[in-house]
């Protein structure tokens, strides 16, 4: 499950940078404990919400691919905030010090006719209302200089951030397009009536391109199939099938779900019911099979 936009997975865990796998392990329990909708009655939506961020937090830290290429992006922002703090304080130095000489020149007109601590003459106040005036043009362009230069600094970094943002935006929809949305389909066998790996491919084939069908996991009257749809399909209702009658009906969860998420007549977005699925997205097919079959 892709984490939200914007969303800090340390955060959302209590975790700092660098935490090892047994720590997320039981920071993901502690807050699905805290936040089970079943134990939140009084505020399920919230809960709820707060849940499946914990499981997309915990789903992406456990990626360890993931995780440290989150941790380099960003260790390369805060560096270009360092970076852009210490600019703005040198630009802030040189305003204070220009401001500084000129308070000083000020200073030195306010004399008037007194001689100088050089025994040199001091100015007519011509001569300085002349020289005062010339010293803050000079200081207003310093001041307009530094302004621009600080803009021209700022609009850089700004366009720099954002080619950044956007390179790693493209890398991740090109990391999630690789995922293979897996189902995981169970039923009863009924009277006789079972389905095959055609009927199945049949039934799913209209959700998008298949491009594994695993063999039935059986035990008594009970089924159990992994179906692969193509990397990045995007194969989302293929959850509500339920069979055709009178076959026996078929319940699906997915194991790994689709990149991308439809949305309904209301433009809210599908979400996942597996809020408690374990972390099955990364294991092998086989892995997967073996896992499922002790589940029986």
């Amino acid at each position: 499950m892709p984490l939200k936009p914007g969303a800090n997975p340390y955060k959302i865990l209590h975790l700092e940078k660098g935490c090892t796998d047994k720590e997320i392990q039981k920071a993901y329990r502690a807050q699905c404990l805290k936040w089970h909708p079943d134990k939140n009655l009084d505020n399920k939506e919230e809960a709820e919400r707060r849940f499946i961020e914990a499981k997309e937090a915990f789903d992406f830290l456990y990626d360890k691919e993931k995780r440290e290429e989150y941790d380099n992006r960003e260790e390369r922002i805060r560096m270009a905030q360092e970076h852009h703090s210490k600019r703005m304080a040198e630009a802030d130095g040189k305003r204070k010090k220009l401001i500084e000489d000129l308070e000083k020149r000020e200073k030195e007109f306010s004399n008037g006719g007194k001689r100088s601590a050089d025994g040199s003459t001091p100015m007519t106040a011509a001569q300085q209302a002349k020289k005062k005036k010339t010293d803050q043009r000079n200081f207003k362009e310093e001041i307009e200089a530094i302004r621009r230069q600080l803009e021209k600094e700022v609009n850089e970094e700004v366009k720099q951030k954002a080619t950044l943002m956007k390179t790693e935006r493209e890398k991740h929809q090109k990391s999630q397009e690789k995922l293979t949305p897996r189902l995981l389909l169970k039923w009863k066998t009924s009277e006789g009536l079972d389905y095959s790996e055609d009927d199945i491919r049949k039934l799913f084939s209209t959700f998008g391109i298949i491009s594994h069908i695993s063999s039935a996991i059986e035990k008594k009257d009970r089924r159990k199939r992994i179906l692969e749809f193509e990397s990045g399909a995007n194969a989302w209702g293929a959850e509500l099938e339920t069979g055709n009658a009178p076959m026996p009906e078929i319940t699906c969860e997915w194991l790994q779900p689709p990149v991308e998420t439809v949305k309904k007549a209301s433009d809210e977005p599908v979400k996942s019911t597996n809020t408690g699925a374990n972390n099955l997205e990364h294991m092998s097919l086989d892995d997967l099979e073996a896992q499922i079959m002790g589940g029986f």
